[in-house]
């Protein structure tokens, strides 16, 4: 009867803070690592906005160049409308690390993960972990199900849950999420026939009901998300067509962008809350990135920090593992929690920037102590 299988980490989830963590660990540690990725790396992720503080953190996991060939859009400013109806612009200028990046979330997740197995890590593509078990001894059994339905075993001696704001792991092991938002952002991808003028700027612009983002891919398409929360999308029905084309037309900016486009897929609606796990750390388990805190998209925190979360984490994770020290697992959790204050107090002071519409539902639940429909999911 064959063996099965087992490393030393097993990560549930293969998004940038899940190959982060295994990148590191290969990078620095001689622990064992395997990560459980559902897809393929061929279904559509959108796009993200990077700042070069992005590029440290690249080169810490030995992955610089190769994002540097890969094909991601220099972002040279972002516009705004926003506090009043004047364009304002920030140009990555004024930074002293250079321009940012729009990513080709697609391109730059199956990087990451082919560099993970290019530095000896273990990659499970297409494969949903269906069940755990703890072992009598520590650690876990993962029973593991491909695609074409074939089931596998894997033990590990700590589990990693990887799975974004779902935090489909931490949540069945005990872990409460603490939401302080139901935003949501419904998302479209526009193409053009003609040759539309292609500016290398995100533009976000403020609206009663919330905001819109939108910026050019490496693709050549436009993505345009709506950004509410989800009670009030369904009030005013904005995951519709016709409604969302409705609401785009009365923001002025955002409208003249996309004039002539046409919608490549269906509007995708997808969870964009501010959340903290109320424990990351467990029983030979942790939570990273999304699925331990996530933020609002305003901040442009979501890649950077995934990836820092994974970094800091594996370090955390190797420091236990090795020595059997659990002291730096513990300022981990402790500093998610401080890094999340620090964050709700920054997001505060960004929405209040907009002072227009400070009695309407989305703008008081960001800048007052208004109540937030958290049951409505």
């Amino acid at each position: 009867m064959s063996q099965t299988p087992s490393v030393d980490v097993a990560i549930i989830g293969g998004g940038p803070a899940g190959t982060a963590l295994a990148l590191t660990i290969c990078l620095y540690s001689k622990l064992t690592v395997a990560v459980i990725e559902q897809t393929a790396y061929d279904t559509l992720r959108s796009g993200e906005h990077v700042s070069a503080s992005l590029l440290p953190l690249l080169d810490y996991l030995q992955v610089k160049e190769p994002f540097l060939a890969d094909n991601h859009t220099p972002v040279y400013n972002v516009a705004a409308i926003w506090g009043h109806s004047e364009l304002n612009s920030r140009p990555s200028i004024i930074n002293q690390m250079g321009e940012g990046y729009l990513l080709d979330r697609t391109e730059f997740d199956a990087m990451l993960a082919e560099q993970l197995v290019h530095q000896g890590g273990q990659l499970y593509l297409e494969t949903k972990c269906a069940e755990g078990e703890q072992l009598e001894g520590g650690g876990w059994r993962l029973f593991l199900k491909d695609n074409s339905g074939a089931s596998s075993q894997l033990e590990t001696r700590y589990l990693v849950d990887a799975t974004g704001r779902q935090a489909r792991i931490a949540k069945r092991l005990g872990a409460k999420s603490l939401p302080h938002d139901t935003l949501v952002g419904v998302s479209a991808l526009l193409d053009f026939e003609d040759d539309q003028p292609k500016t290398e700027e995100v533009l976000i612009e403020s609206i009663p009901e919330g905001w819109w983002y939108s910026a050019w891919l490496p693709n050549g398409t436009l993505i345009v998300v709506l950004m509410t929360d989800i009670d009030l999308m369904r009030q005013g029905k904005f995951h519709k067509d016709k409604q969302w084309v409705e609401l785009l037309s009365q923001a002025t900016h955002t409208k003249q962008r996309v004039r002539g486009g046409q919608l490549v897929c269906p509007l995708a609606v997808k969870p964009a809350h501010s959340h903290l796990l109320d424990r990351a750390v467990g029983e030979d388990w942790m939570a990273i990135g999304d699925a331990a805190i996530a933020f609002d998209p305003l901040s442009s925190m979501g890649v950077g920090h995934a990836i820092t979360c994974g970094c800091d984490a594996a370090v955390a994770l190797v420091e236990y593992l090795v020595n059997n020290e659990d002291r730096l697992l513990k300022q981990y959790q402790e500093r998610l929690k401080l890094n999340f204050d620090n964050y709700l107090s920054i997001r505060h002071r960004y929405y209040a920037l907009e002072p227009r519409w400070l009695d309407l539902p989305f703008w008081q639940r960001r800048t007052q102590s208004a109540s937030i429909p958290l049951a409505v999911k």
